[in-house]
């Protein structure tokens, strides 16, 4: 794999050119300061300055990738996602980042990062809000490497074959941000370069890579791999609450009867499966109303069929009305 080019030049970018990204890369951008005619006159709005600053991508042989930008927000927007990587490393050199996938959200300012897990199913939302100068760095490993592996892999496909915690949030070492901060625009050859970078990759590796939960840390009576398991279900709520589940369907994932997995997600989690759903929906609505989304858009968004049960279940988990977070 060679070194993808950059586009590192400063520059500005327009909405035009974030939907052009999107088309690239798969993605589908929201911006949330466009005035009410913006309906009306999309090639004027397409022209609209959302952001400006560069952005660098260098993809190493080893299958890491990395994505800086430095940017000027003037217009808060967000991207979402639907990718594959069995480890994504985001950190924050300057400004704040709102991440979720799902109910799972975190807000990341300087000096911290996330590590998680990404499959095509679970979608990843990031908010860059308007104001403020955004530096971040983001670090992919390629799944096809992954997959390429055979039995005599290295040690980092093994590791990451068995992550079992999906998001970690942590804090970066001072020393390692300033070299992350240099990192893209390292001199010397391609070489060199990719050296440098591949030491700066391993790094960020050893110190976000997420430690798996133990059912005896957590005090859980289920054997290790039945706690996998439920566990699994539990994070397919919580990454995608807005599907149709059943029972029996989630059983069949769980290797085990409906009514095990009945009994035994709520001995594990303290819950009922379809009480932590609703709550995951809940809040996924929550984080929808606050972004600016209707009560009907918020319900339909969360999973719910008829935002009048989204509204009385709000209220109920809650304590107010949906409209009180407009």
């Amino acid at each position: 794999m060679q070194p993808a080019t950059s586009i590192g030049l400063a520059r500005s970018f327009r909405i035009r050119d974030f939907l052009d990204f999107g088309q690239q890369y798969g993605m589908d951008y929201r911006f949330h300061d466009l005035p009410p005619e913006a309906e009306t006159d999309a090639a004027t709005v397409s022209e609209t300055v959302v952001a400006k600053g560069r952005i660098h991508e260098v993809a190493l042989p080893s299958g890491f990738r990395f994505t800086g930008s430095e940017l000027d927000v003037f217009q808060t927007y967000s991207s979402q996602s639907r990718g594959h990587a069995p480890l994504l490393i985001v950190i924050v050199l300057e400004g704040r980042v709102g991440l979720s996938v799902g109910a799972v959200s975190r807000e990341l300012g300087t000096g911290e990062a996330l590590s998680l897990q990404l499959r095509p199913e679970f979608a990843l939302e990031a908010t860059q809000r308007a104001g403020q100068r955004l530096k971040t760095l983001t670090l992919a490993f390629d799944p096809a490497c992954l997959l390429q592996a055979g039995p005599d892999s290295s040690t980092l496909a093994s590791i990451l074959r068995g992550i079992r915690k999906p998001v970690s949030t942590w804090s970066a070492p001072s020393a390692l941000l300033v070299q992350l901060d240099q990192c893209l625009d390292a001199q010397g050859s391609e070489l060199q370069r990719n050296l440098i970078l591949e030491g700066l990759a391993l790094q960020l590796i050893g110190h976000g890579l997420p430690e798996a939960e133990s059912p005896a840390q957590k005090g859980h009576s289920a054997n290790a791999r039945e706690y996998q398991r439920l566990e699994a279900v539990r994070q397919t709520l919580e990454f995608a609450p807005t599907r149709d589940y059943t029972l029996e369907g989630l059983a069949q994932q769980a290797a085990m009867s409906a009514s095990s997995l009945r009994s035994k997600f709520r001995s594990t989690f303290g819950v009922s499966v379809f009480d932590y759903l609703r709550r995951c929906r809940l809040e996924l609505g929550r984080r929808y109303l606050e972004q600016g989304f209707s009560v009907q858009q918020a319900a339909h968004r969360a999973g719910y069929r008829h935002a009048t049960n989204f509204a009385t279940a709000f209220r109920r988990e809650y304590g107010v009305s949906p409209k009180a977070l407009r």
